[in-house]
């Protein structure tokens, strides 16, 4: 499947339970579509103005707070990661040698009942807004067609973000609505 087409399918699977009318339902309905249908116990679309900070636009699932919390108040993480490399990191089991990149957190995590924490940049270095994190309460990777609708997700989020399509006052509404003072895009 192409990504276009994949876009329009997570977009009709979003708008199906009733057109978004502004950018924080249509956030809300990424975290839904993906805690549903990847079998997540979390989601979360995280806005990031700089490194050491970022504010929770919208969330899905029990766990997504508990994720994004432990990472901003740890200061390391996945999401951190993610963000200023722009890369995705994906870790199927934060119990394996490759967590211990994040000790604090990974122990934090699996003390909280989070085994696996898949972190996705809304867009590049040059011009990363934040993530889309999704974690579990079991290890296991996300099969090739759940990264795939992931990474079509963390693309719409980043798109409605910056055409201010969904965001009737603009940047400066949505930022405000999600705490945070400032967006540094390049």
């Amino acid at each position: 499947m192409q990504d276009s087409e994949r876009r329009a399918r997570i977009m009709a699977a979003v708008t199906e339970r009733g057109a978004a009318a502004s950018i924080a339902e249509l956030m809300r309905g990424l975290c839904r579509f993906a805690v549903e249908e990847m079998a997540l116990s979390g989601c979360a679309l995280v806005l990031m103005s700089s490194r050491e900070g970022g504010r929770v636009l919208a969330d899905a699932g029990p766990s997504a707070r508990t994720i994004t919390t432990l990472q901003a108040e740890l200061g390391e993480g996945p999401c951190l990661q993610a963000y200023t490399s722009g890369v995705p990191v994906l870790l199927p089991d934060l119990s394996a040698a490759e967590a211990n990149r994040w000790p604090t957190f990974a122990a934090a995590a699996l003390a909280a009942g989070l085994h696996s924490e898949f972190s996705l940049p809304l867009g590049t270095v040059r011009n990363g807004i934040g993530t889309l994190d999704l974690c579990r309460d079991r290890p296991g990777i996300l099969s090739d067609d759940q990264l795939s609708d992931a990474l079509a997700a963390a693309g719409i989020a980043h798109d409605a973000v910056l055409s201010g399509r969904y965001a009737p006052g603009g940047l400066e509404d949505l930022l405000a609505a999600a705490g945070i003072d400032r967006l540094v895009v390049h």
